[in-house]
Formats: C-alpha cells, sequence, structure tokens
C-alpha cells in the first residue's frame, strides 16, 4: 500500500488532472441521467399491473391523467374552456358532461347525480388526458400550458399533477438539503479535527465522489426519484468517516514524530484495513436490496453501492495526496480538538453494565413486538405530502367533488352484453365514484361503426374495449384495495382470465404484495452478508453475533417508534432503512471492536473497554452525528413522503446506532469476553496475558 501511495504522491499532478478530467465527464453526463417518478415501472413482470400497463401502451397508449376544475364558470364558458384545455399541445382528450347528456337542455332535466360528478356550484371538472404519460416532459409542459391558459381559475390534481410537483419539488429540494447539510457538517468536523483545514480537505474528497457517482449514473436506463433525492446526501455522510480514518491516523503519526510524507504512507497502510471493512459491510448492506422482487430496491442499492465504492477508491486514492500537498496549510492551521474526552465515560459504561443491558432489555423487547405491528402505506403517497398552493388545490377539488382515483380496465371487445353487465355492476358499487366506457357515453344500441372516430380511438382497440373506473378511495387506503379486489372480482364474473387492470390503486395492491415477500429475503442477505464480512475481519465466530446485535437493537428500537407514536411508515422506507441502517453504522461497532481487539493484547476486559471508548469515542460520536443529521435534514426538508420517511428513519436510527455503540457495545465485550476469546483466532497471547495478570 505504501509503495502505490508514495507513486500517487511522486505523480500528485498527473492524479490531479485525472480527477479534473472525470469530473468534467461527470459534470457533462448529471443532465442526461434519466429520473423515473413511477413507482410501477418496478414492479415484477408477473405483476398484472405491469402486464396491463404494457398492453394499454400498445393499445391505446397509457396516457397520463389529471382532473382540472375551473371556478365560477356558467355551461357554455365551462365547454369554452374545455375547448382551451384541448387546444393545449400535450392533451390527448378531455371528458366532461357535455360527452354524456345535452348540457343545453335546463339543468333541472339532468340527474344530480351526474351534475355532482362534472358541474357543481359553478365550477366544473373536466377529466384530462394527455399524450403522455404521467411522467413524461410532454405532460408537464401540458399541465403549465393549461394553467397558463385558464389562470387563476384553475385547479388541478391527479396522478400526472403530483408528478409534475414532484419534479419540481426535487428540482430544489437536493440543492437546499445540501446547502443546511454541508455547513452543519463543516462545523461538526472542526470539533472532530485536529486543523482548521481538515474539514475541507474531506468535503473536497467527497464531494468529488458525489459527483462521480452521480454522473455514473448514466449507466443505468434510469434512477428513481427516491434514488435521486437520497443518494448525494447518504453518500456524503456514509462515506465520510474513510477520510476521518486516514487523516485522524497522518494527526496520529505526525505526533508520533514522522515527518509528512512517512506519516503520510503510515496513515494510508495503517487505515486501510478499518475503511475497506466499514466500506464492504456498507455496500453489503445496499446489495442486500438487490434481492427484493420489486425493483426499486434494486435501483437504490446498485446507486449507493457504486457510490460508496467510488467514495472508497476516492479516499484511498485522493486523501493522502491532498494530506501531503496541504502539509503546511494543516501545520500552520492546527487547533485543540474540541470533543469531549471518552476518559470518564468509558470507565462509567464498564462500571454500569448490568444496568445498561438491563434498561437496553427494558426498551427493546417492547419495540421488538411493537415494529411486527406497524402500519404501512405501500406507495409514494407524494400526492398527500405537497404543501402551498399545491395542496390547496387539491383540497379545492376534493371537497367538491370528491377524491378522483382512476383505474383503466381492459376487457375484451366482442362482448358487448358483458360490457353492459360489468359496467352497471360497477356503477351500483359504493367503492366507484363513476364509470366511463363507450357503453356509458354512447347508447349501446346505435352500432359501434356509427359512432365517430374519435369516439371510437378513445375506448376501442384491435382487441380491447377501455373501461374507466373512478374510484371513492383516495389512492392508498383499505377502501382502495377493497375497491380493487371488487373491480378484479366483477371483471373475473364476466371475462375470466380475458382482463387487465392499472392504475395507481392497481399498482399499490400490487407493490404491497410484492414487498410483504421481500422483507425476510433483505433481512436475511443483509444479516448473512455483514456477518460474513465481520468474521473474516477479525477471525471470530462470536463478534459477527454481537456487532450484529447491537445494530439490529436499534434498528427494532427505530421501527418501534412508528408504532408507539400511532403513525404509519411508507414500506419502501421501512425495507431500505433495515439495510441502510445496518449497512451504515455497523462501521461504528468495527472501528470501537477493532480498538478493543488491539487494547485487550495488554489490559484486561474492562480496562480494554474502557480504553476503547476513549480511543474511539470521538469518531463514532461524530459519524453519527453526521449521519444523523443528513437523514433529520432530509426527512424534515422533503415534502415527498417517501423521502421524507427514509430520511427521518435514518436519522434517528443513526443517533440510536451511535448511542448503544457507546454503550452496549463496550458492555457486551467485556461480558462475553472469555467467549469471544475462546472463538477468535490469534488469541492464545490474550489469553495467557489474562491468567497470569489475574
Amino acid at each position: 500500500m505504501d509503495k502505490i501511495v508514495a507513486w500517487l504522491i511522486k505523480y500528485r499532478k498527473i492524479v490531479y488532472i485525472f480527477f479534473l478530467a472525470l469530473l468534467a465527464v461527470s459534470l457533462f453526463l448529471i443532465p442526461r441521467v434519466r429520473v423515473n417518478y413511477d413507482l410501477a415501472h418496478y414492479l415484477p413482470e408477473e405483476s398484472k399491473t405491469k402486464q396491463a400497463i404494457d398492453v394499454l401502451e400498445t393499445e391505446f397508449g397509457y396516457p397520463g391523467m389529471a382532473d382540472v376544475m375551473v371556478a365560477n364558470v356558467s355551461i357554455p364558458e365551462a365547454i369554452a374552456a374545455k375547448e382551451t384545455i384541448l387546444a393545449v399541445a400535450g392533451v390527448k382528450n378531455v371528458i366532461w358532461l357535455d360527452d354524456i347528456t345535452n348540457v343545453l337542455q335546463p339543468l333541472s332535466f339532468i340527474s344530480q347525480e351526474l351534475l355532482d360528478q362534472y358541474y357543481k356550484g359553478n365550477n366544473a371538472l373536466f377529466q384530462v388526458e394527455f399524450a403522455g404519460s404521467n411522467y413524461s416532459q410532454t405532460t408537464t409542459a401540458a399541465l403549465e400550458g393549461i394553467r397558463e391558459q385558464l389562470g387563476d381559475k384553475v385547479s388541478i390534481a391527479g396522478a400526472a399533477e403530483d408528478t409534475r410537483y414532484m419534479q419540481t419539488v426535487l428540482a430544489s429540494e437536493i440543492f437546499q438539503i445540501m446547502i443546511v447539510v454541508v455547513p452543519l457538517c463543516i462545523i461538526i468536523l472542526m470539533f472532530a479535527s485536529h486543523s482548521w483545514i481538515e474539514p475541507f480537505l474531506y468535503l473536497a474528497v467527497i464531494g468529488v465522489s458525489i459527483l462521480l457517482n452521480m454522473g455514473s449514473n448514466i449507466v443505468f436506463p434510469s434512477i428513481s426519484f427516491i434514488t435521486h433525492a437520497m443518494a448525494a446526501v447518504l453518500q456524503l455522510a456514509i462515506s465520510m468517516d474513510y477520510s476521518l480514518f486516514i487523516c485522524h491516523r497522518y494527526t496520529e503519526e505526525r505526533s508520533n514524530g514522522l515527518e509528512p510524507l512517512p506519516a503520510v504512507l503510515a496513515a494510508a497502510k495503517k487505515s486501510v484495513k478499518s475503511i475497506s471493512a466499514s466500506s464492504t459491510t456498507t455496500i453489503a448492506g445496499f446489495l442486500a436490496l438487490i434481492f427484493m422482487h420489486y425493483s426499486i430496491g434494486a435501483d437504490i442499492g446498485l446507486v449507493l453501492a457504486k457510490g460508496i465504492l467510488i467514495s472508497y477508491l476516492t479516499v484511498l486514492i485522493l486523501m493522502p495526496l491532498l494530506l501531503y500537498s496541504c502539509r503546511n496549510l494543516i501545520e500552520k492551521s492546527k487547533h485543540r480538538q474540541f470533543l469531549p474526552s471518552f476518559k470518564k465515560f468509558g470507565h462509567s459504561v464498564v462500571k454500569l453494565r448490568y444496568l445498561i443491558i438491563a434498561l437496553v432489555l427494558i426498551v427493546a423487547i417492547p419495540s421488538f413486538l411493537a415494529q411486527r405491528n406497524n402500519t404501512y402505506l405501500y406507495g409514494d403517497t407524494s400526492g398527500s405530502s405537497g404543501a402551498g398552493e399545491y395542496a390547496q388545490q387539491r383540497q379545492r377539488i376534493d371537497d367538491l367533488f370528491g377524491t378522483t382515483n382512476p383505474v383503466m380496465l381492459l376487457v375484451p371487445n366482442t362482448d358487448l352484453n358483458g360490457e353492459i353487465a360489468l359496467c352497471a355492476a360497477l356503477k351500483a358499487s359504493p367503492l366507484i365514484k363513476n364509470v366511463t366506457a363507450l357503453v356509458t357515453v354512447a347508447d349501446p344500441a346505435i352500432p359501434r361503426e356509427f359512432l365517430p372516430q374519435a369516439v371510437r380511438d378513445n375506448f376501442l382497440s384491435q382487441d380491447y374495449s377501455r373501461i374507466i373506473v373512478n374510484l371513492t378511495a383516495k389512492e392508498e387506503s383499505p377502501e382502495s384495495y377493497g375497491a380493487v379486489e371488487f373491480i378484479e372480482s366483477a371483471a373475473k364474473k364476466y371475462y375470466p382470465d380475458k382482463w387487465l387492470a392499472a392504475g395507481t390503486a392497481t399498482s399499490m395492491a400490487d407493490i404491497k404484495s410484492t414487498v410483504e415477500t421481500d422483507n425476510l429475503i433483505v433481512s436475511i442477505f443483509s444479516l448473512a452478508a455483514v456477518g460474513i464480512i465481520i468474521l473474516l475481519t477479525f477471525r471470530s465466530l462470536t463478534l459477527p453475533i454481537l456487532l450484529v446485535a447491537v445494530i439490529q437493537i436499534a434498528i427494532w428500537i427505530n421501527m418501534g417508534v412508528p408504532y408507539f407514536t400511532g403513525s404509519s411508515l411508507v414500506f419502501i422506507g421501512y425495507l431500505v432503512i433495515k439495510s441502510l441502517q445496518l449497512g451504515a453504522t455497523i462501521d461504528y461497532a468495527i472501528l470501537l471492536t477493532n480498538r478493543y481487539m488491539d487494547f485487550r493484547l495488554q489490559h484486561l476486559p474492562r480496562e480494554a473497554a474502557a480504553l476503547a471508548l476513549r480511543a474511539s469515542g470521538g469518531s463514532v460520536l461524530t459519524s453519527a452525528l453526521i449521519l444523523s443529521l443528513a437523514g433529520y435534514a432530509e426527512g424534515l426538508m422533503s415534502k415527498i413522503d417517501a423521502i421524507s420517511t427514509i430520511g427521518m428513519l435514518l436519522g434517528r436510527g443513526a443517533a440510536l446506532s451511535g448511542i448503544l455503540v457507546l454503550t452496549l457495545l463496550p458492555v457486551l465485550l467485556t461480558v462475553f469476553d472469555p467467549v469471544i476469546m475462546s472463538t477468535t483466532l490469534g488469541t492464545k497471547l490474550i489469553r495467557h496475558k489474562e491468567k497470569r495478570s489475574a
């Protein structure tokens, strides 16, 4: 390792130019990385919704949809507004009251039920269908065009508007969160460093890593909006440790009398084991997500695992060079370390070891039971998480016309009577708000070939008839799941094995059934992978169990909090955090255990635990604070529920992991020391010294 670092330092100008070239390429590629907002895209191929979307795209296209309400308009003005919407580029079709009945007759002649769906209190509600999907740029442009044409009178809600809102929010959120996180990280690092310049070296290295990871995402066809929003902040928070390890070792070697070059070489050589173990466990935790059937796990896992690998390589290559290049600045800007000493804390923890075990058990057991009984949300639920004018518009529509939650139902177009009966059965259900199909907008007695081509194209393809079923329940609720079950049972009755359904509600139902089976797979792989890496690192059978147990208890407590507070969890957040918290915070346990095993060569268990806390407590505290801060910043600042939930869970989880590593882990190392020594290779000398000193 020292020969490689010495060569890099000798040719450091070439290395700097190489990284600058990589940065230039990444900055060019970052705007070209495609961000996907469609969670249904990640459903497995055998999913009914996935199959339905594929058929819809082939037969009709899978259009984006939105509800557009125009306020304070008469019937003629509403007809004019409909024509205005239809004229906007990107709008394919607009369904309103005049498609179903004669709106020029007195309103008293029109059924109140029909009026309540489309025209209420001089407010007209249009169901707008776009030429592109909910997630396309043409649909986003069309929504903006509708607002531009209709002005303050218009309110818009629905899946297409949810996506437009997310795109707008994410464009500013990532920058805003980084603006908050980076200065706070600098403050924390100032307390943990020995020089005023050190924090800026850390951020320079991690900044390069983040940009390289963002640019290299071009290798994927797309990345999810959840991954896009989280990756930079998480990479910053998780991989900051690696720079800290090298820099603290460098300071230690310099204080032992080494000159800058030998100190850099020694620091790199002595840090590589800890950095490798930390990064490998983190990568393993992320890669566990690949085994999810719901492939958003692979999306998040691959991007973050790649980011940690890039950080690992960048730190090992670039940090020693920066330390050597800035050696004079580091010397001139030295300051005393402001972190508190863990000397008294270490002895107190060891002294109170049985009380700590009892307190942890009192908290952990109820938390374990609670987290098994949480209630979950299975979609991104982004629409409900908006704020400001966006939320007000959605609420105005809901207050007047109720929730609109469309499902596209496809049935064979060869059975007219079956279609009529199916639509009647659907309309009779209290779970269904309205049903729009060719048999509802045109008299079924009229031969279909006599109907206008535009009308037929909206509802008929070569093989299928399309029925738009609007549910009364919101996108994700027990009523919504019940409505999906009812639609499926009704479709099966009239078209056994020949129907397909797609929509937000069916996506949520499929995601729910898919991710629930993923839970066990992700848990087993992440625990096994991290445990094996720890086993190989320490060559011990006992230490993997103890270290993983400490972090697992922190995860149980973290996941138990929503149950006790009566809040629901976004399930994808729950799955991601189980792997993320384990992979990201096991580093703390590895660092402290590594120091314990070093001190154990010369000291008895209690003294070794106290010294290990004194030596590594500052690093654990710093890392936990940064990760917790990044998580809470993401959670508190994001307006999108899936991202906010993951952020809050991560922030709380990092804090809990840090607390348990600093309290429970030293106690377990002390209490189980005889077992550890008996099941760890290379500890004969330790046992001999323990017996002799006893």
